[in-house]
């Protein structure tokens, strides 16, 4: 106990302007208590990096489950979107065969119905024609009565003569309708059906060009759609892909603010701040001018701790803190 008082009275401390304090080393303070402080500090430091290396190697299992965990669900979502387009193939080439079957019902039903009217404009024209013969004959019995002065047989004439005029009006009424019929048919057969793919391939287009208004009610929009026309009066199919890559290709010289994002800042390499670690040890040292290996220069930071602690005013909490930082910086390889 008195070796460690006169210890503790040998150690001289001197404070910097910098926060920092200089302690001069007496000669036999960094033999014993020094190596035991480091050999205690090595094993702490080899026990926490046998710690370290177990987590470390808990961590890269954790790290490999989740990159596992990562792989599976993008080849699920792979899987699962190869899925859905086979199977969003398979439904456009049912609704392809659906729609030629229903194309080729509408005409055999096309066909049969404007058979239908065909035969009736026939027979009304024929019925019309029987009209008019009977009503010329009706006129040439009503001229007879009249020229006989037979009263009765001019009634019977006018008569005749009337129904015959009211059938061939009623014919000529239904011949006009069955013939407007037939051509309200052929004009409905010379409009085609839209394309679902194609409904599909513009509505995909639209939500992602949302500026565009079908209206066409800006130069924008009115732009895009003389665009569509021109490519479908060039040939291009709407409903294939590469007609829409193309119409924004084509969109993207003419429009190019709807297609460029327009940035308001730069994009400026931002570089992080360095980060400064206070020096202790011997970069502590070289820092604040110790140089003389029999002493140690305390940084600010843990002459501070050290106040902090209530160790600065004792002598023997003083020299005992001072053991731990050496032996720390000499444990850490900062002789």
């Amino acid at each position: 106990m008195a070796e460690e008082d006169k210890k503790t009275e040998e150690l001289s401390v001197i404070e910097g302007q910098d926060g920092s304090a200089t302690v001069d080393l007496p000669e036999d303070i960094m033999q014993t208590d020094v190596e035991e402080s480091v050999a205690s500090q090595q094993y702490d430091d080899n026990q926490s990096k046998s710690a370290q290396n177990d987590d470390q190697g808990i961590d890269s299992d954790v790290r490999n489950a989740k990159r596992e965990r990562r792989r599976a669900k993008k080849e699920l979502i792979r899987k699962t979107n190869q899925e859905k387009d086979l199977r969003l193939q398979q439904l456009e080439r049912e609704n392809a065969e659906f729609r030629r079957r229903d194309q080729e019902l509408r005409g055999r039903m096309d066909n049969i119905e404007r058979n239908v009217k065909a035969e009736e404009v026939t027979r009304l024209e024929k019925s019309i024609d029987d009209a008019n013969t009977r009503l010329e004959y009706a006129k040439m019995k009503l001229a007879e009565a009249t020229q006989n002065q037979d009263g009765q047989a001019m009634v019977e004439a006018q008569t005749l003569w009337q129904d015959a005029s009211n059938q061939v009006r009623e014919l000529t009424v239904m011949q006009q309708q069955a013939k407007r019929q037939m051509q309200t048919q052929r004009q409905t057969q010379n409009v085609q059906l839209p394309d679902p793919r194609v409904q599909r391939m513009a509505a995909d287009w639209m939500k992602r060009n949302s500026w565009y208004d079908p209206a066409a009610s800006d130069r924008d929009s009115q732009v895009a759609k003389k665009m569509d026309e021109l490519l479908s009066t060039q040939g291009m199919d709407p409903s294939d892909p590469d007609y829409w890559e193309e119409l924004d290709f084509r969109l993207q010289k003419e429009l190019p603010h709807r297609y460029n994002g327009d940035n308001d800042y730069d994009n400026r390499d931002v570089r992080r701040p360095r980060n400064v670690v206070a020096s202790s040890g011997r970069e502590a040292s070289e820092a604040y001018g110790g140089t003389n290996r029999s002493q140690f220069v305390l940084s600010p930071e843990r002459v501070k701790a050290m106040k902090d602690a209530g160790a600065w005013d004792n002598p023997e909490r003083k020299a005992r803190m001072v053991k731990q930082f050496i032996a720390y910086d000499r444990a850490n390889g900062r002789n």
